[in-house]
Order: C-alpha cells, then sequence, then structure tokens
C-alpha cells in the first residue's frame, strides 16, 4: 500500500511540475545548444566555458568544461545554500570552510559571491574523489587562493544556493597537470616549461610602448594601473585607452610589444594572457595579438581565441594561442589596440604567459659583447615603402626626435641578409638609407642618458656591393655622441658574386667615452667622398657601461612635439607659439641651434615677461621635470634671465595662472655656451596644460637664444 501511495504522490508531482513549467515565460525557458547568445566559449576542453557561460547554459544535465579561479570557500557553519556574504571566506588562505564545496569565479580579484558559482565536490562517478583531494580547501590549505583550473562536470541551476558545478570528474591546474578522469578530448596544449611571464605586478616589465597615433589630448595610451574593490584584492595590470570625453572620440594606434622570447629549444609553445575589456565597437578588431620574428620586420596577427562580454571589467583568458610557426626561432609579440572616431574602448591585460614543451626559456639573453644598461634600442618600426623620416611615426622611440639634413636619407625596407645567413629570403629589416650623393646626416635627439659617462653604440651596417669588385668600409659611416666624434674599426666589405653580396648587415660598435646628458644626440653622417656606394643603418642599441653610470634612465618619454624647433609652417614653429601664452613680437627664428641643428628660438629681453608657449598637452596629477637648452644671444645679452613654467588651459583655450615652479624664486641666468636648464613642476589638478618659456624682465637687448625642449614624468 505504501508504495501504490508513493507511486501515486510522484505521479501527481510529475504532473503538476509539468504544468507549472509550461506557464513560465520565454526568457526561462531552457536552451538547447547554441541558443544562448554572448557565450565566450564552447564548453570543450580547448574552449571552456567561463562562469558566466555556465549560469547561460546549467540546465542540471549538460555536462562540460569550466575554467575559472578558485576564489572562496563556504563557511562549515553554512547551511545548505548561500545566503549572505557572511556564508562565504574570501582571502589567499581561507579557513573554517568546508571540504566539499568552494566558489570559482571569472575575475581572480572576485569578492563579491553573487559573481560566482559553486563546486560541489561530492560526487560518485569516476574521478570526482581525485579532484576533491586534490582542490579541497581543507587539505590543500596552504595552497593560496586565487588558483587557476579547468573543472570537467555538470552544469546545475542550483547548487549551494548558486549556479554551479556538480559530479566534477577531471581538473586541470595551471601548470598542465590532469587529475580525475582525464575525458576523452585531446589534452591543451601545454607543457611544463615557461619560456615568458609577466604579471604587470608593479609596472610594465620589460615590455616596451610604441604609440603609431596617440591624440594630443592624451598623455599615455598604454599604462600600469592597480585596482583594488572594496574588501576585496589588488589587480595590476597594463591598461590601454585612448580615451578623451564622451563628445569627443578621436583615432588612435597603440603597440605593447614584448621583449625577445627565446623559442630555440622549445618543441611546443602557446602564448595566453588574462584580459577584460569595456566599450568597444568590436574587440576583435580593436583589441588584437600580433606575433613576428625577431629580426622581422613584419608582424603577423594571431587569433585571440576569447574575448569578455564587453559589458563588465571581469578578467577572462584569452584561451591558447598556438605559436607552432615560431617554434626554434627567437620572437615577440605584440597587444594591438585601436580606437576610432566612433568607438573608444578600453583594454585591460595581465598574467601573460607563454608555456611549451622543450628545452631552456625566458627572455632572449643580451646578444654577446652587448654588456651595461640598455639606455636604448630602435629598430624603426614597421616599413612597407620609401618613407621620409620627417613625420615617420612608427619609431620604437617615440619620446625621441629623429631627422635628416634631406629627404634622400629616408626609411626602407630590405630583407635581412647577415654574414651568417647571406641567403635570407623572408624576413626584413627596416633600416636608414644613406644614398652614395652628397653629404648625408641622420640624428636621433632627445636621448636620456644622464648619469653615464661612458657607453658602447652597437648597430648592423650594410652596404651596396652590387657590382663585382665594388668595395667599401664601413667605417666611413662616422657617429658623434654629444657633438663628439668617434670612428668604428675597419670592416671593408668586398662583392665577389654580382648582386648575391650586395646589402649584407654585418655588426659594428664603438665605445663613447663622452658625458651623458638628459638631452643626448647621436648623429651618424655619411660624406659624399667617402660614400661611394651607399649605406644602409638598422638595430641600434645604446649601452652604458663602466664605473660612475647612474641608474637606468626611466622611459618617461617627451609629452612635446617638435622640441627641437625643426619643423615649421610658414614662420611658425609647428604645435608653438601658443596663441593666448605667447607675448606678440618678441621672439624669432634663429640658426644659431644647438648641436648643430637648424634652428632655436630667440625670445627677446625687455621690462616684461616675455612668454613662448607650447601647444597644449594632457597632464595627470604628479611632479614634472621641464629641460631645456639655453644660452645667450650675444655679448650684450650677458645677465638675461630665463623661466620656464606650465599655465592650464581651461576649456575655452583661455591660460590660467602660470605656474613657474621651483624657478619662482630664482631665475637661471644663461652664458655664452649651450647648457640644459632643469626645472621641477608639481601637477595638482590633471588637464590641459602648456608649457612656456621666458626671458624674465631682462631687459632692453637682453636676448636668449633656447632649443631642445622636454617635458618629463618625473622619477620619484
Amino acid at each position: 500500500m505504501k508504495k501504490i501511495l508513493n507511486a501515486l504522490f510522484l505521479t501527481l508531482l510529475a504532473v503538476f511540475t509539468f504544468s507549472s513549467c509550461s506557464d513560465v515565460p520565454a526568457p526561462y525557458d531552457i536552451l538547447g545548444e547554441g541558443d544562448v547568445p554572448g557565450l565566450t566559449g564552447d564548453g570543450s576542453k580547448d574552449n571552456p566555458y567561463t562562469v558566466s557561460d555556465l549560469k547561460a547554459k546549467a540546465d542540471g544535465t549538460t555536462v562540460a568544461w569550466v575554467q575559472a579561479y578558485i576564489v572562496a570557500g563556504i563557511k562549515s557553519s553554512t547551511d545548505m545554500s548561500i545566503s549572505s556574504e557572511n556564508d562565504v571566506v574570501f582571502g589567499t588562505q581561507p579557513t573554517g570552510v568546508k571540504a566539499t564545496a568552494f566558489l570559482i569565479a571569472d575575475d581572480r580579484g572576485e569578492s563579491d559571491y553573487k559573481n560566482c558559482s559553486a563546486v560541489n565536490l561530492s560526487g560518485k562517478t569516476a574521478g570526482c574523489s581525485e579532484v576533491k583531494a586534490a582542490l579541497n580547501l581543507v587539505d590543500n590549505a596552504t595552497t593560496p587562493l586565487p588558483r587557476l583550473v579547468t573543472l570537467k562536470g555538470t552544469l546545475m541551476k542550483n547548487t549551494w544556493g548558486l549556479p554551479g558545478l556538480k559530479e566534477v570528474t577531471t581538473a586541470i591546474l595551471e601548470d598542465g597537470t590532469i587529475i580525475g578522469e582525464g575525458g576523452d578530448e585531446p589534452t591543451p596544449p601545454v607543457g611544463g616549461v615557461t619560456f615568458f611571464e609577466e604579471s604587470f605586478a608593479s609596472d610594465k616589465g620589460t615590455f616596451t610602448i610604441e604609440d603609431k597615433t596617440r591624440p594630443t589630448q592624451v598623455s599615455e595610451i598604454w599604462k600600469w594601473e592597480s585596482y583594488t574593490p572594496e574588501g576585496g584584492t589588488a589587480s595590476t595590470y597594463m591598461k590601454a585607452s585612448a580615451y578623451i570625453s564622451a563628445t569627443e572620440k578621436e583615432a588612435s594606434e597603440s603597440w605593447l610589444i614584448s621583449p625577445v622570447v627565446n623559442l630555440t629549444k622549445a618543441t611546443k609553445a602557446s602564448l595566453t594572457f588574462e584580459h577584460a575589456h569595456k566599450f568597444c565597437g568590436d574587440p576583435a578588431k580593436e583589441l588584437t595579438i600580433w606575433v613576428k620574428e625577431s629580426t622581422a620586420s613584419d608582424w603577423t596577427q594571431a587569433t585571440i581565441p576569447t574575448y569578455g562580454t564587453n559589458q563588465d571589467w571581469k578578467f577572462v583568458s584569452s584561451g591558447n594561442i598556438d605559436l607552432a610557426s615560431y617554434i626554434g626561432k627567437n620572437v615577440q609579440f605584440a597587444f594591438k589596440y585601436i580606437s576610432t572616431t566612433s568607438n573608444v574602448g578600453t583594454w585591460e591585460v595581465k598574467n601573460v604567459k607563454i608555456v611549451g614543451e622543450g628545452e631552456g626559456g625566458g627572455e632572449q639573453p643580451t646578444p654577446p659583447g652587448e654588456e651595461g644598461t640598455k639606455v636604448f634600442v630602435e629598430t624603426f618600426g614597421t616599413v612597407t615603402a620609401n618613407t621620409n623620416v620627417e613625420g615617420y611615426t612608427g619609431w620604437s622611440n617615440s619620446d625621441f626626435t629623429f631627422s635628416v639634413n634631406n629627404t634622400k636619407v629616408n626609411l626602407r625596407t630590405i630583407l635581412h641578409k647577415t654574414e651568417a645567413n647571406k641567403t635570407e629570403s623572408t624576413a626584413k629589416i627596416s633600416h636608414i638609407w644613406f644614398p652614395n650623393a652628397g653629404d648625408n646626416t641622420f640624428t636621433i635627439s632627445n636621448i636620456n642618458a644622464a648619469g653615464y659617462n661612458k657607453f658602447v653604440l652597437y648597430y648592423e651596417e650594410a652596404a651596396n656591393t652590387y657590382d663585382v669588385g665594388s668595395s667599401i668600409d664601413l667605417n666611413v659611416l662616422k657617429i658623434k655622441f654629444n657633438g663628439t666624434e668617434v670612428v668604428a674599426d675597419s670592416k671593408i666589405v668586398t662583392a665577389t658574386v654580382k648582386a648575391a653580396d650586395a646589402n649584407i648587415f654585418y655588426e659594428m660598435q664603438v665605445e663613447l667615452d663622452v658625458e651623458g646628458t638628459a638631452n643626448s644626440t647621436l648623429e651618424f653622417s655619411a660624406l659624399a667622398a667617402d660614400n661611394t656606394l651607399g649605406l644602409r643603418l638598422a638595430n641600434i642599441r645604446l649601452y652604458a657601461v663602466g664605473e660612475g653610470g647612474g641608474t637606468e634612465p626611466e622611459p618617461t618619454g617627451n609629452l612635446l612635439t617638435n622640441s627641437g624647433f625643426e619643423n615649421w609652417t610658414a614662420d611658425t614653429p609647428d604645435d608653438w607659439a601658443r596663441v593666448s601664452v605667447t607675448s606678440a613680437n618678441t621672439w624669432e627664428k634663429s640658426t644659431d641651434a644647438y648641436n648643430n641643428s637648424s634652428y632655436s628660438i630667440l625670445i627677446k629681453g625687455n621690462n616684461s615677461n616675455n612668454r613662448f608657449g607650447a601647444k597644449e598637452v594632457q597632464l595627470e596629477v604628479g611632479k614634472y621635470t621641464i629641460d631645456v637648452y639655453a644660452k645667450i644671444a650675444d655679448s650684450v645679452s650677458s645677465g638675461a634671465k630665463l623661466k620656464t613654467g606650465i599655465v592650464p588651459i581651461n576649456e575655452v583655450g583661455s591660460p590660467g595662472t602660470y605656474n613657474y615652479g621651483e624657478t619662482t624664486q630664482t631665475a637661471f641666468e644663461p652664458t655664452d655656451s649651450w647648457a640644459v636648464y632643469t626645472n621641477t613642476i608639481e601637477v595638482k589638478a590633471a588637464g590641459l596644460y602648456s608649457v612656456f618659456l621666458v626671458n624674465a624682465k631682462s631687459g632692453s637687448n637682453k636676448n636668449v637664444l633656447l632649443d631642445d625642449v622636454t617635458l618629463r614624468k618625473a622619477v620619484e
């Protein structure tokens, strides 16, 4: 009788449940495969679901893979379900928690249980006991959280009061260890060797930043940032954003470029990272990853398997980016960010890794012979056709000033043939071309080499030895550093086979016993009498060596453009002589310029503060330094006084209060020789500012010459 009553009860319950479900509104219907919009994974081992996906797909029957962070435990006192924050314990090593369950989240810094899913470790299916033993927070209390795992289990609508997983049969740890059943799907392309790793814990590490296009209102696109949610743990990352305002949107392009990574002994390798993004129009087009062999000029776009929702700041794993094409090579990769006039997104990136199988790993060591502290490396970016130096924005060092004495000295690309590889047929290299006509010069200025007095300069050089018997000594390319000329050791190259021996790049180096400054200048020149064939210059590297060196110069970047007054439109230097900051009729162009450049600015003296202002730039809160090279115009000008400073520019373009910083009380008094004068100024409110140079009430005919101005974020 009891069995009959039970059967009757179950039948009635089934009828009632079916009837009730038929009245549930459409948004709550269980969706089938492919019916859920916005999924970032497909539930496979190679492309697992996120926690957000799990919540959308949970139906009590689907078995799938989920990748997330273990972020919290469930208190031992919690009964059946989580109802408030008092039922969970976040932290690196939670105590007083259950051994049968934990919480997972998409963001390793998550601190709100409502954004989590629960994982029930109890289960009778094969593999469950092994997973529970390896992951439960009681027996593994010394393993800190957050902990990245990939789990295979059944997607439940409700476990411990949250959508989650039960019957977890397999777990894959971050190092590739597989626990439990294993499943019948292929193992993700990971291995035990870490070839490269950068978490961005405190700064951008050894990455470099290359702004291809940056709006003038934006001081920097890529920057390091730290964020700590209320009650949560700090998250650090590199952030890219060209945001100006809700109504002002401009196109931009900026690259975050990795150091060279050594995969010469790798047999498998894949790149992964975590990222979050919001406000993009199309993330797959605006946020991309690019890879190249380290010596190549051209980048190749790779596919990022997984993007976020573009609606929140939850970090998701990129998925594995296969680097099979670069096995056995030295490689670089880059995060490319763009904004448009329609969409200006924000991209956050952290925990970047290249892992795989093979020997070794790590960044490419300093090439043989290159010792000391790196001051800069310049590879000339990616050039696809003959390009004028003036106006080019693809430099590796966007804060430097690059100039030539004529447009025949230009940027080009050519096959990267070397002594070791004279038959290269694919890899190309960007370089500077010195034609065999006229005296030609290429100059790099605004190099921060302060604190050092001994350097080694490395570079690659090739000659157009095309015809059999054509010959030249590569040391005819002369070098000057801060005005001191040095000559490389003799390296004679001669063609023995027509065309085949042309344009082979050779490693060159010179030692420079010269005092470095915050605005150092490096010059390469070839005279018509010596350069009989045409020369090519590539891959410039400057290292500071020896005793007496200071700390490594900070790559703070000059925030001013046309800082050497070399570019003019009509009678006005580009990006200078700002209206309302510049005193009318008190300045003029001069050819008496610093370091043999073309032009400087002369500011006349009288009994007024005669100012000369720069185009406004966006500054953040903090301290900045202004460096300017100056001297008096003539002997009559002895005693002339110089001050520098910044002035805020409001929304209608008018200046506010002039801030002279440390020169408020004491003005500089330039001599009859060029010298650099430094002023430190504190910005207390972010906004647009104009830098100004001022001849400070010096008196009649006491004129000052100014050149090579830099504005940099101070190193504190």
